[in-house]
């Protein structure tokens, strides 16, 4: 079925006259035109999404602001007609201008997390739901996770679509992660220091040691160009607890909402706009919850381009 054989893209980046995927999802590519067992089985994808952090409650500035993006090259192996493997090589780039506290920023590039992905589009049906997934394993190749004491980190992604009819669809996505580590506790080197070199809080965090992702994603397929989806769900995340630190573990709940316009203009490329919210349940820091405010409002643009 060719629905299965393009699943879990996003914004589409076919290679073939398909037009969407049957869910719309963030970080993938499949080449469906190949055929197992030949040379074009292997595929170049590059990814990008380019976002702006907003300011933080009581920080402004009339200056240029600093754009972070995430982006990584794909190596793409298609096992079959319904399996993929892959290996994904990501790094940050940052723009020079001002950051979300006011501080500011020369541009910067750091390498992220290399992680395998095995993809299968076909894990069969629950009646009329069309179930599909992936598995993902990172290792420990950015500053971050290393200062972290990452060991590996892996994620589960679970999707189960249905169509209403040929222009609505829904899907429910899940995707849990389990974080191995070597210590419990880290210090959070992104917030900002006086000129003595002393943070302005207090950098130490526990490390995180499970998260969840889940919601549910309505979609609406206008023609071969535009879809537009809109998002409702939860973030969570469990943390250590650290004894040498004095830290107490914790559970934190995010409400996520976001909408997105997805646009495939010409073949082998494809972007995104997109608007997303996560906002904080219950009283987290000292705050009350705030939902749709503009410091946890988040606008980007991803990008997906078939190179080779």
């Amino acid at each position: 079925m060719l629905r299965k054989a393009t699943g879990l893209l996003i914004a589409s980046l076919l290679v073939s006259t398909s037009s969407f995927a049957a869910v719309l999802d963030g970080d993938d590519f499949v080449s469906a035109t190949s055929v197992s067992g030949r040379a074009n089985d292997w595929s170049l994808t590059f990814f990008s999404i380019a976002s702006q952090a907003n300011m933080k409650p009581g920080k402004s500035t009339s200056e240029a602001r600093s754009v972070d993006t995430y982006d990584y090259f794909s190596i793409n192996y298609k096992l079959g007609a319904d399996q993929k493997a892959a290996l994904r090589l990501p790094f940050n780039y940052n723009t020079a201008g001002m950051d979300e506290y006011g501080e500011k920023q020369t541009s910067n590039f750091s390498m992220q997390d290399i992680h395998f992905v095995y993809s299968n589009y076909d894990l069969g049906y629950f009646g009329d739901i069309d179930l599909s997934g992936k598995v993902k394993a990172y290792l420990p190749s950015s500053k971050v996770s290393q200062e972290n004491g990452l060991i590996t980190k892996i994620r589960l992604e679970g999707y189960a679509d249905y169509n209403f009819n040929r222009s609505w669809s829904v899907a429910y996505v899940a995707k849990p992660d389990i974080y191995w580590q070597s210590q419990t506790a880290s210090i959070n080197t992104s917030i900002p220091t006086f000129d003595d070199g002393m943070y302005v809080t207090d950098p130490r965090q526990t490390n995180k040691q499970f998260g969840l992702e889940h919601y549910v994603q309505f979609q609406y397929y206008i023609n071969s160009i535009f879809q537009i989806t809109t998002k409702t769900g939860f973030v969570e995340n469990w943390y250590h607890s650290s004894a040498v630190e004095g830290l107490d573990g914790d559970h934190t709940t995010a409400l996520r909402l976001g909408a997105s316009l997805w646009i495939k203009p010409a073949r082998g490329f494809s972007f995104t706009l997109g608007v997303g919210n996560d906002s904080m349940l219950g009283s987290y820091k000292g705050e009350d919850t705030k939902i749709w405010q503009p410091f946890n409002t988040q606008y980007s643009l991803m990008t997906n381009i078939y190179v080779l």
